[in-house]
């Protein structure tokens, strides 16, 4: 089906539909533009370099000084959130990553609560 051939039954139906009509439009044009960025996106592959990693560590830091999340579970959870788009974080990558944080003092976790240094 072509655009006009689409227009034209659109434009025989009510208001209403034709907002709901509207709104699934942007939905799925919403969707279809995330599914487009993350296989455009390289996956996330390990930093070659100190440099890369230092400023993925840092930009990690600032994001999580302003939300701070208290628990283990919530930590992981933000980090993987924080990764969805850039074609996601594995596990092994995330816990490198929360390692990382502990040994530059930034953050402690003891019986799966978080505290920040």
């Amino acid at each position: 089906m072509d655009y006009n051939t689409a227009l034209e039954a659109v434009v025989s139906l009510s208001y209403r539909d034709k907002l709901r009509l509207a709104q699934l439009l942007i939905q799925l044009a919403r969707k279809e533009e995330e599914e487009q960025s993350v296989k455009s996106t390289p996956k996330q592959v390990k930093p070659s370099s100190v440099k890369e990693e230092s400023l993925d560590l840092n930009y990690i830091k600032e994001r999580l000084l302003k939300s701070k999340p208290s628990k283990l579970k919530s930590l992981e959870n933000f980090i993987d959130a924080m990764f969805q788009f850039k074609g996601s974080v594995s596990e092994s990558k995330r816990n490198q990553i929360i390692a990382n944080l502990k040994k530059a003092k930034f953050l402690r976790v003891e019986n799966n609560k978080v505290t920040y240094l």
